[in-house]
């Protein structure tokens, strides 16, 4: 049922049409003039107004358009009371103002109570629909959990006219519990006592409705508050959430009632259930900032550690290799063969060390982003056959054929020295791995690119190996025995990156391999000499 608020200077009209609308079950609210009808619709706020047109000092008119000014009462349907049959003028002045319809006084009780109905349930239908957007309002305003929860708590109180209302959310392992309150706060002594009496009277099955109840003065609630409502509202992951209200006044829950709290029930679960996600989302987030900070001062001071060792190791490398060179071309007199194949075996180790020192220093200073490439006009058939000339003698000694095919002209801006050391650890491992056949190098053009391509017969790669080769320190099955620190090919498709390209392989077991370093093209060749550019 309805609250109405009859407004009308006329005593007997007025008690006439309250008794009508109480004896059908509304609740009603009398007023003698407009100014009183406007404090009592300010302070009340009914469901709808049934105003007298025409009243001494403030007319209905008036009242219609101070009220629809106030925010707070402008969705309060009215309906005008007049004494004769509406004119046009008067019908055309009250709808402009903001009225809902015109009836006589002299209606029959039936036509007066179909229309307080139906503005009643214009009334309910909006309040419904406003109650849920002022909800999800709150969802997207809240700042914390905390004010969600008392904000529902009070939009509730507001929408039922309620004087107590509890929200409560069970939670658990790094999901906080949610407890709000109006009227009663989460504080009082006797708030979990009222929790657990609702729980009581609800049943917390899937999809179960909001139930009416009574709190009544006998000894069992802590609170005499009289009518009360509740909704238990099952969630997809720990306890159910709980929402009631209270009337101290005794005004029951209709059903409508009872249909609007279990609406915004479910809906406050989900707006706080989502809450607690982002809260949670906000936590891992900083935990992931602060993680990767430490991680990154940790590689920082890796990659710092790095850099200071190969500096300090590559000093005494360097001089062993020197006396070891000086000692195999006899400048401290002739060595017996035992000492000369022994002295080999030691420049070879160093060597290999000292390799594998370069290889960590590049890699730290690629990881720190320190590594820096110096861009310059290059011609790669002119730079192939240079790294050529430096593994043909081992590429002999293997009786392996190494073919170079340089095919057109191709120009790109680089680093000649990037790329240099990229193709040599290419055709070094092609010569390496390779026991009988050939090592072919081409270079091409294809639209934007240039592509050095380097293949070899060797035993071939298989398909889950294609990308562990690229992984710092790793080796496949077929070289582990061969040598090598497992960061060439790394070092080599890292450097590829960083000059614009990219270094990919074709291997099939038993048919070779094939790596392919692509590289920007150039726009224009660089300038022949005598000034002319090439065709």
């Amino acid at each position: 049922m309805a609250r109405v608020l009859v407004v009308d200077d006329q005593k007997v009209s007025r008690a006439t049409v309250a008794a009508i609308l109480n004896a059908a079950g509304h609740t009603v609210e009398s007023a003698s003039s407009g100014p009183e009808g406007i404090e009592r619709a300010q302070a009340e706020c009914p469901d709808v107004i049934v105003l007298d047109v025409q009243m001494p000092g403030m007319d209905g008119f008036e009242v219609v358009e101070r009220l629809k000014q106030d925010p707070s009462t402008a969705p309060i349907p009215i309906l005008l009371l007049t004494a004769q049959a509406p004119t046009e003028e008067l019908l055309v002045r009250g709808l402009d103002l903001g009225a809902y319809d015109f009836l006589n006084k002299g209606c029959s009780r039936a036509e007066l109570l179909a229309r307080v109905g139906v503005m009643a349930r214009i009334k309910r239908g909006y309040d419904e629909l406003a109650s849920v957007a002022r909800v999800s309002g709150l969802a997207l305003e809240a700042v914390d959990l905390q004010a969600l929860a008392d904000g529902v708590a009070g939009q509730v109180a507001r929408t039922f006219r309620a004087e107590v209302v509890l929200l409560a959310m069970p939670g658990a392992v790094s999901v906080p519990e949610v407890r709000a309150g109006f009227g009663i706060g989460p504080d009082d002594p006797g708030w979990f006592v009222m929790v657990d009496l609702v729980l009581e009277h609800l049943s917390c099955a899937p999809g179960a409705p909001a139930v009416r109840f009574t709190a009544g003065d006998d000894g069992e609630w802590p609170y005499a508050l009289g009518a009360g409502a509740g909704v238990c509202v099952a969630r997809s992951s720990n306890g159910p959430a709980m929402l009631a209200a209270f009337r101290a006044s005794g005004v029951p829950f209709g059903d409508e009632d009872l249909a609007l709290l279990g609406l915004l029930g479910r809906q406050a679960t989900l707006a706080l259930d989502n809450a607690v996600l982002h809260a949670q989302t906000r936590q891992q987030a900083r935990a992931l900032e602060e993680q990767a900070a430490v991680l990154e001062q940790a590689m920082t001071e890796r990659s710092r550690f790095f850099a200071s060792m190969s500096h300090e190791l590559r000093t005494p490398l360097n001089a062993i290799l020197g006396y070891g060179e000086l000692l195999q071309e006899g400048v401290y007199g002739d060595l017996t063969p035992t000492q000369g194949g022994t002295l080999e075996r030691v420049v070879r180790s160093a060597r290999h060390l000292l390799e594998l020192v370069n290889d960590v220093l590049d890699i730290s200073k690629m990881e720190a982003g320190k590594l820096e490439m110096f861009p310059e006009p290059t011609e790669l058939a002119l730079l192939l056959r240079d790294v050529a000339g430096t593994v043909e003698l081992q590429a002999r000694n293997k009786n392996l054929e190494l073919e170079i095919r340089p095919g057109e002209p191709v120009h790109v801006v680089t680093d000649p020295g990037r790329v240099r050391q990229i193709v040599l650890n290419l055709l070094s491992n092609a010569v390496k791995f390779t026991d009988a056949g050939s090592v072919r190098v081409t270079v091409s053009s294809a639209g934007r690119w240039a592509e050095v391509r380097v293949e070899d017969t060797g035993p071939g790669i298989s398909p889950e190996d294609h990308e562990r080769v690229f992984q710092e320190f790793e080796q496949t099955g077929g070289s582990a025995g061969r040598g090598g620190t497992g960061l060439g090919l790394p070092i080599s498709r890292r450097l590829a990156g960083l000059l614009g390209g990219s270094l990919g392989i074709e291997s099939t077991p038993g048919q070779g391999s094939a790596f392919t370093l692509r590289l920007p093209l150039a726009a224009t060749p660089p300038p022949r000499p005598g000034g002319t550019r090439a065709p």
